[in-house]
C-alpha cells in the first residue's frame, strides 16, 4: 500500500469569525472562488491562470479539495449568496425609504 500525499498550494487560514476557510498558499483567494470560477461556472483553468496569478497547479489542488469537500463548499458558497441577495434587498428598500423621505420633507 502506497503513502498518502497531502495536498500541497492549499492552506487553511482563520476567516475572521473563528472558522478557518482553505485558500491557495500564499494567496488570498480562496478554494471557494476557485470553485464558483471553474467547476461551478464557465472559468476555463487558463483564464483563472492568466486573471489571477495563479499556477495550473494551485488551481488544481484547490478543485481537488474542492471535490474532496464539495457538500460543505457547494452549502457555504449558496450562503454567501443568499447573505449577499439578502443585504442587496435591505440596501434597496433602505434606499427607497430615504428617498420617500426626501420627497415629503
Amino acid at each position: 500500500m502506497g503513502t498518502p500525499i497531502i495536498i500541497s498550494h492549499i492552506e487553511l487560514v482563520d476567516n475572521g469569525f473563528g472558522r478557518l476557510k482553505p485558500v491557495i498558499a500564499g494567496k488570498k483567494i480562496t478554494v471557494h472562488e476557485i470553485a464558483a470560477m471553474v467547476a461551478i461556472g464557465r472559468s476555463s483553468v487558463e483564464w483563472v491562470v492568466e486573471n489571477f496569478d495563479l499556477t495550473p497547479a494551485q488551481i488544481h489542488a484547490a478543485l481537488s479539495y474542492y471535490y474532496d469537500h464539495q457538500e460543505q463548499i457547494d452549502r457555504e458558497i449558496r450562503e454567501a449568496d443568499e447573505y449577499v441577495r439578502q443585504h442587496a434587498i435591505d440596501a434597496q428598500v433602505h434606499l427607497a425609504e430615504m428617498r420617500a423621505r426626501k420627497k415629503s420633507g
